[in-house]
């Protein structure tokens, strides 16, 4: 990456991956920066900065768009959520979240934008918010069985996966939830096979993958999850995401030391 980077949003599109926002390591510094990563080129191209400032904030895409949602800020925990458009090259303001969040968890399945868990002050929440974007409007959805935070959410199999996080005893958890739209609660999907937070996660084809500090792991029908080679740079707060048949596992926070990092590491994806 152009720089050490943390706790930003991303998201995968068209092929190619945008990180915007975020922070600089132990410092807590914002970044305003938004960048794409292009898989089959290997290059980071610099685009324009993000107008506002959020760090912990959540990132997903939809209709092409760049949603950054929530966030710490200079002033506080947010509702705003900011979008960039790839074919404008612009930012803009969408409606913001009906309570703000940080440390949330982001993802578009059916034409409509969902932002789960999360921390709104100091304790992690249950709540799920959904966007329509064709009528401007958050709705809530059924919330979360338990509340969690640093969770990962991916669409999959035309559900949405909430995937690990902390609960509100700071524990990593193993637990993996299950939504359909159009469903009144969450199902108990298959238990990780250790625990993660502060992860990434990413879907290609049938199969699931999360990964955060040592453990990787990656889901299959009739398999389940299954541990795999871990990092090579230990991370947490990280992008993983799938394209140009590889996964792409995208900065973050190196442990022990707390110091952000501007690897980028990837792993061929079997057929």
């Amino acid at each position: 990456m152009p720089e050490r980077r943390s706790y930003f949003a991303s998201a995968e599109i068209a092929g190619k991956v945008f990180v915007a926002a975020g922070m600089v390591g132990a410092s807590g510094a914002y970044l305003p920066n938004l960048e794409r990563l292009d898989p089959a080129r290997g290059t980071w191209t610099r685009l324009r900065d993000m107008p506002g400032l959020a760090r912990a904030a959540a990132g997903a895409a939809l209709a092409g768009r760049l949603y950054v949602l929530g966030g710490q800020t200079p002033r506080g925990v947010t509702r705003r959520v900011w979008v960039y458009d790839p074919a404008s090259r612009r930012w803009s303001r969408a409606p913001s979240l009906p309570a703000p969040r940080y440390n949330a968890a982001a993802a578009s399945l059916g034409g409509r934008l969902y932002v789960a868990g999360g921390v709104a002050d100091v304790d992690p929440v249950r709540s799920v918010f959904v966007y329509d974007p064709r009528a401007r409007r958050w709705r809530r959805a059924p919330s979360l069985p338990h509340a969690a935070h640093t969770l990962a959410l991916v669409p999959h199999g035309g559900e949405l996966w909430a995937i690990g996080g902390f609960d509100a005893a700071g524990d990593a958890l193993r637990s993996v939830w299950t939504y359909r739209p159009g469903d009144a609660r969450w199902h108990a999907g298959p238990r990780l096979a250790a625990p993660v937070a502060m992860v990434g996660a990413a879907t290609a084809g049938d199969r699931v993958y999360a990964a955060s500090e040592h453990v990787f792991e990656s889901w299959s029908p009739g398999r389940g999850w299954r541990l795999g080679p871990p990092l090579a740079v230990p991370r947490h707060a990280l992008g993983l995401y799938a394209a140009a048949g590889r996964l792409w596992a995208v900065g973050g926070c190196v442990v022990p030391v707390l110091a952000d990092s501007r690897v980028v590491e990837t792993l061929r994806l079997s057929a």
